[in-house]
């Protein structure tokens, strides 16, 4: 196993990492709504509200058209793309793939990864490599540079008087500038050949597409920049006093700020950008069109997204015979869990910033106060949780899919009862009937408390909460404040109500995350029953795998197959499934039960994971889509050809000699020798820890148990002249004529030098006039990995795990005790999904294995 330390130490630094950009986003975010507060003096919202108020029904049209029609051009760069590959999947596949891709990712953020992983699942069940999504990736990723790069430039050359508020530069100085960016586009084209360029800044390399390709990206996005930067453009009044031309620059400043921010959507940097851009148009005309904006250009795709999801939970499109309802169908199925917890987010979002904004008067009257107050907190709570399960929802709980059902359901008369508008009834109706058509997909049975949470979607939440705060703030900052707000109950009582609800939402955060730290997550697995152990003893006694002899460890549960044939030993640990070794029983049952185990696994909302695998099963851990990587070697003994004659066998002969004559005697114990000896093994097996400074170790190892070192028979060195036992090991055995293994193997402070060496040889010999083929000596960690600099990343790694980790384990140095006995090294391997996946799957592995077991001397009376 890899030491524990150094992953832990990864894990700890990696995790803080992760930590700090959500710590910068959400800094960011506070200190760009503290901006915008300081444009308005009081009643700043009502501001907004007259100039939303103001738009025309046109411009809300036409901002909505050239929304979509700019969404529509997005979906030509996974065209692109996929030209470079040379793939052809149905054109419904890729319309549909490429719009939830900048759906989601212009939503949450960081597109190239969140869209990306969107592509990577759609593209990938049409044959499509990790490579050639990338492609597409970068299409739309290069895409938006070029074209920004050219319109700035188009900008500040046709336009340098809009930029001279912004730039220390006179007109002649930004016109210059512009042509200058224009200039350098057409330099890289012309550096650019017809099959791409490779560019280098530092020990950064950067790819370029050839110039057809360049120019082809360039001119859609071109268009679809300038599309969504028209959406933009109808909504401001004839004041704003800019040419389209000079106000795409501002507009790209604002786009390229709110993406630098690391915001998702850039929420609040963008509007501030635009009010700091265009410092002659009202606060709150920019405010109320940057709104609609969003709306026409986040929401209403998410919208579609989500009725796509509705229509998918149909089962009528796979009895249509033409192929693109089929394809519709099967592209966004593996979506929908993501698309409702999209919609369901939105959902949670609107009602927690409902909850804080004015009720108009004329909904003010639907409902005796009462009534008003209690539903305004009801709504506002199941907003809050509706942005807790979101991403429950994501993973396929069932949990979740339940209770967001239930609050969908009761959403829509409570949100009217508020004196919301009908429009949130609607979209939580939509979502219910979304959930329900869509049970199937929300299979996992993971309790809530269990799933983990990634720090993206903390980091939306935590931008929803700050913006709630800061809107109470904000709206009803000509209210001022005294304790009385808390208790004062009117109809037009909006101010009090927004306090109460932020109260509430403080409550559940706290009452959640205090329930998040005293929940025992990821609860294991129960171990088996001493029945259950009792009934594997056929099948153990038919194997030749001494591996399978761990089940008797007391600390594993068993998945059998049907015909209880074959078994896996297995256990829960954070979010993975952890089988110990291939599964023990005839091959064609073994079969069925790896994709048992997978089945389970998914079932249950974890990552399937087999530890110290062999190469019998390859292929079907591969079928599984797994990625298998080799985490050591190991050593096997051909007892058949085992000898101590001949120059090779000099060192293991004089060991064996050597402690003949320090008076050192090996027998073996049987159960009955055992019993009375167990407080003396004991002794050696404490004062071997203390030496060790270790502790016990669970799962792939066993433990100094005595209803576990009872099942098996008991190796032991004693002293002759002291007639003591000085050291001990248990003796794992498979088929009789096949295997023979170690598990615990300790001596005292007392045994003299080479007492181990002394021991194994004369198990050696034992086992050989036993008729047993072999000794396992076990694996030797990280240890026979490829050393060469173009090796894999896994077996990099692997390797500076093993160089520094070597003063906590001792890897080297326990494979150069092994090797001394002459071994035949065989691989073993750890099977698991790949990616981050596998680094996670590493580490839940190796916490597992450290956990110290129990002692169970209490109940030895059972054996």
């Amino acid at each position: 196993m890899t030491d524990n330390s150094s992953i832990h130490n990864i894990h700890r630094q990696s995790g803080w990492r992760r930590a700090i950009p959500v710590f910068i986003s959400l800094l960011i975010l506070g200190m760009a709504l503290h901006a915008l507060s300081g444009h308005f003096t009081n009643h700043g919202y009502h501001q907004i509200h007259l100039a939303f108020k103001a738009f025309t029904t046109w411009q809300i049209v036409l901002t909505l058209v050239l929304g979509l029609c700019s969404y529509a051009c997005l979906v030509g760069f996974d065209w692109i793309g996929l030209q470079r590959t040379g793939k052809r999947p149905h054109p419904a596949r890729v319309a549909i793939t490429a719009f939830l891709a900048h759906t989601i990712g212009q939503t949450l953020g960081f597109a190239a990864l969140t869209g990306g992983a969107v592509r990577l699942r759609g593209y990938s069940k049409v044959g499509l490599s990790l490579i050639e999504i990338g492609q597409i990736v970068l299409m739309s990723t290069l895409g938006f540079i070029f074209g920004a790069w050219v319109l700035l430039g188009l900008a500040l050359a046709l336009e340098p008087a809009t930029a001279t508020p912004i730039l220390p530069l006179d007109t002649l100085g930004i016109r210059s500038t512009g042509i200058a960016l224009l200039a350098a586009f057409l330099v890289m084209l012309w550096l650019v050949n017809s099959n791409g360029r490779e560019f280098g800044i530092g020990r950064q390399r950067f790819w370029i597409p050839d110039r057809r390709t360049v120019l082809g990206v360039t001119a859609l996005s071109i268009v679809e920049l300038g599309l969504a930067c028209a959406a933009f453009y109808v909504l401001l009044p004839s004041e704003a006093n800019t040419s389209f031309f000079g106000f795409i620059g501002l507009w790209l400043v604002a786009i390229v700020a709110g993406l630098i921010s690391t915001v998702p959507a850039g929420l609040g940097v963008f509007e501030w950008s635009m009010l700091k851009l265009l410092p002659h148009t009202p606060p709150s005309v920019v405010l109320a069109a940057a709104l609609a904006y969003r709306i026409t250009y986040y929401v209403l795709p998410t919208l579609i997204a989500l009725t796509m999801a509705a229509s998918s939970g149909l089962r009528q499109p796979m009895r249509v015979s033409a192929g693109t309802a089929i394809t519709i169908w099967k592209t966004v199925r593996p979506w929908v869990p993501q698309i409702i917890a999209l919609a369901v987010f939105a959902i949670g979002t609107i009602l927690l910033v409902d909850g804080t904004l004015p009720t108009p008067k004329s909904r003010q009257e639907v409902a005796p106060l009462p009534l008003i107050e209690t539903s305004h907190l009801l709504v506002s709570l199941g907003g809050i949780v509706l942005l807790l399960i979101g991403q429950g929802l994501q993973r396929r709980s069932h949990s979740a899919w339940l209770l967001a059902l239930g609050i969908c359901i009761l959403l829509p008369p409570l949100a009217l009862l508020r004196g919301s508008h009908y429009s949130v009834s609607l979209w939580a109706g939509l979502t219910a009937v979304t959930l329900w058509m869509a049970r199937r997909e929300f299979y996992r049975q993971s309790a809530l408390l269990d799933e983990a949470w990634s720090w993206r979607w903390l980091s939306n939440i935590g931008i929803v909460i700050v913006s709630t705060f800061w809107l109470v703030f904000f709206v009803y900052s000509h209210v001022e404040y005294s304790n009385d707000l808390w208790w004062e109950f009117a109809t037009s009582g909006n101010a009090p109500r927004a306090l109460r609800a932020l109260l509430l939402i403080c409550v559940c955060l706290i009452v959640f995350g205090m329930a998040r730290l005293l929940h025992n997550a990821r609860r294991p697995f129960t171990p088996a029953s001493e029945a259950e152990l009792q009934a594997l003893l056929p099948i153990l006694a038919n194997n030749k795998d001494t591996k399978a002899c761990l089940a008797m460890t007391g600390d594993k549960a068993l998945l059998h197959d049907p015909q209880k044939r074959s078994f896996v030993m297995m256990q829960r640990y954070g979010g993975s499934l952890i089988a110990m070794g291939d599964p023990i029983g005839p091959p064609e049952a073994a079969i069925q039960l790896i994709w048992r185990f997978r089945e389970v696994a998914d079932r249950l909302g974890l990552r399937p994971v087999f530890y110290q695998v062999g190469d019998n099963y390859w292929q079907n851990y591969l079928d599984l889509g797994m990625t298998m990587v080799k985490i050591g070697e190991e050593a096997i003994i051909d007892l058949e050809k085992f000898s101590l004659e001949g120059s090779a066998n000099a060192e293991m002969r004089q060991a064996f000699n050597k402690g003949k004559r320090l008076g050192l005697r090996f027998r073996i114990l049987s159960e009955e020798e055992v019993r009375p000896l167990m407080d003396r093994l004991r002794q050696i097996s404490d004062e071997w820890l203390e030496e060790k400074g270790s502790e016990e170790k669970s799962f792939s190892l066993g433990n100094f148990d005595p209803i576990y070192l009872y099942r098996f028979p008991i190796a032991v060195i004693e002293h002759e002249t002291e007639q003591k036992i000085i050291a001990f090991a248990n003796i794992l055995k498979a088929q009789p004529g096949s295997e023979l293994s170690i598990d615990l193997m300790r001596y005292s402070q007392d045994a003299p030098n080479g007492t181990m060496d002394f021991l194994f040889v004369a198990m050696f010999l034992w086992g050989k006039e036993q008729g047993f083929q072999r000794f396992s000596l076990g694996m030797a960690p990280l240890s026979g990995l490829a050393q060469h600099h173009l090796a894999g990343r896994w077996n990099r790694f692997a390797n500076l795990i093993a160089r520094h980790g070597e003063r906590f384990y001792g890897f080297s140095g326990l494979r150069r005790f092994k090797a001394k006995f002459s071994p035949n090294w065989c691989p073993r391997y750890l099977a698991a999904p790949g990616g981050m996946h596998l680094f996670a799957a590493l580490l839940d592995v190796t916490r597992l294995i450290s956990i110290s077991p129990k002692r169970r001397e209490d109940n030895c009376d059972q054996i």
